[in-house]
């Protein structure tokens, strides 16, 4: 099964695509930046990240369940640590104008 999450953070175009087989893969403006292949994943830890120019490091939390897998991502700079994107709940209109 593969499944794409798709967002933007201050004009980079992020692309998250995980499948069964292939692992996760991270794309930051079309360019493959991370990738791993755990084979579960609980939420807790960072399992994909990459550098955004100056704005900060993009983390990635995956979390699988039984058949799905949900995306959690996070802005972290040198003070804050700001939700960017979440497949599972919403996120304030300020977490989405980043």
């Amino acid at each position: 099964m593969r499944k794409v999450f798709e967002f933007k953070v201050k004009g980079h175009k992020i692309k998250i695509v995980n499948s069964w087989f292939a692992g996760a893969k991270l794309y930051v403006d079309g360019d493959l930046r991370d990738h791993d292949s755990s084979m579960f994943a609980t939420g807790k830890t960072a399992l994909l990240c990459a550098k955004l120019a100056d704005l900060g490091i993009l983390e990635v939390f995956p979390l699988s369940g039984l058949v799905s897998v949900e995306m959690d991502a996070f802005l972290i700079t040198s003070n804050d640590r700001l939700p960017v994107y979440s497949s599972r709940k919403d996120l304030s209109v300020k977490a989405w104008s980043i």
